[in-house]
């Protein structure tokens, strides 16, 4: 997954919740402890967010923006031209540590090791 560049030079100046998302939870997360199901999570320190999840024949894909409200983040999806309808409008994953835990509470995003 490749983010864009910022479109604008001071993303605080330009959307200050774009601004405020917390850059300690930024980073590429990878599903684990879901069998059979691959999913993949970019959260870029500006706010915004890139997810896919494939499971058997079913791939779902989101964009948008994210951030942190308490103990969970919280993704809000965009439509994006030329992309399919994203796999949900609004996802919250509880903060559990270092990962990310989704709503039914199988299986962890975990933050990739650095290169």
């Amino acid at each position: 997954m490749t983010l864009p560049a910022p479109a604008q030079a001071n993303p605080a100046q330009a959307d200050p919740a774009k601004a405020a998302a917390p850059q300690s939870h930024a980073g590429h997360y990878y599903l684990q402890g879901v069998m059979e199901t691959g999913s993949e999570l970019m959260l870029d320190p500006r706010g915004r967010f890139e997810w896919y999840l494939v499971y058997g024949a079913l791939d779902l894909f989101a964009e948008g923006t994210w951030r942190q409200d308490g103990g969970t983040i919280v993704l809000t999806s965009e439509k994006a031209k030329g992309m399919p309808e994203p796999g949900f409008k609004t996802l919250t994953l509880t903060v559990r540590d270092a990962d990310l835990i989704p709503p039914d509470g199988k299986g962890a995003y975990v933050l990739a090791p650095a290169q």
